[in-house]
């Protein structure tokens, strides 16, 4: 059956929570590129959707400025999936609430808890909210730094961040070609491995990066060993890339398994 548009529908609205909120942004997505209107996207507590290629592509189109992607500190779905997924908009600005801790909170979830932490707010008092931005001088301070941390919601968030930042380095700073290097037939931790790997051939600053990155997956796994007299290999990179995944994956599974028990669908 097809959808006719009609012309005095001037404004559309694409809103969701979890799984709607990934499903709000394909559908406006979908709506930009079959009718050439610009949608209003509004995801609360959403999974990451796309590669950067689509977070790139749905920004541009749709404009930084109609995407408003709010979620809770403490909320372990935005996290999910991990790398290379990212969320839209990958540019301009995110809508960070406040909640408890710095662990996943399984109620933090639930779309009562968003509808109480944005009520009576402009989205203007919403943007203020963030505590810390994470642009690239934030994450290069990040990586720098020697204070030991573990496995936290804000850690998983920073290692993203982080590991994106290194790529791109890696791969001269030409962001769009991480969507491309990930379609082969290689896995995604060979891939990860290999590209890091190469990255520390490239030039000694390049390669201090990806070793500031090893370093603080090793940290946040709980290895107390150091990266003297270690050979940056593709195996070891590929090893420690996927003990970080199983961990993360363990941790958020945990946290999924109470939102789902208490009957909230991600």
């Amino acid at each position: 059956m097809g959808i006719v548009v009609k012309e005095q529908i001037h404004t559309i609205h694409c809103i969701g929570h979890s799984l709607g909120g990934a499903l709000a942004t394909i559908c406006g997505e979908w709506i930009n590129n079959s009718f050439k209107r610009k949608p209003f996207i509004y995801t609360f507590g959403s999974p990451r959707v796309g590669l950067y290629t689509f977070a790139g592509a749905c920004t541009s189109r749709i404009g930084a400025e109609k995407i408003f992607r709010t979620y809770h500190k403490t909320d372990i779905v935005p996290c999910i999936p991990t790398w290379p997924y990212i969320h839209t908009p990958n540019a301009g600005r995110d809508y960070y609430l406040p909640s408890p801790g710095i662990v996943p909170m399984a109620e933090y979830h639930g779309m009562n808890h968003y509808i109480d932490s944005v009520d009576g707010k402009s989205w203007s008092i919403l943007a203020g909210l963030r505590d810390v931005a994470k642009d690239d001088n934030s994450v290069i301070r990040w990586l720098k730094d020697t204070t030991p941390i573990g496995l936290t919601i804000t850690s998983i968030e920073w290692l993203n961040n982080a590991l994106l930042y290194v790529l791109k380095k890696c791969l001269d700073g030409a962001a769009w070609l991480i969507s491309r290097v990930f379609t082969t037939s290689f896995t995604l931790m060979d891939q990860l491995s290999y590209i890091l790997q190469k990255g520390i051939d490239i030039s000694k600053t390049t390669s201090s990066w990806v070793k500031h990155l090893m370093r603080k997956i090793m940290q946040v796994l709980g290895m107390n060993r150091t990266l003297e007299g270690i050979e940056l290999t593709q195996h070891f990179i590929r090893s420690i890339l996927l003990q970080l995944q199983t961990r993360i994956y363990q941790y958020t599974q945990s946290v999924l398994s109470k939102i789902l028990v208490k009957g909230r669908a991600v």
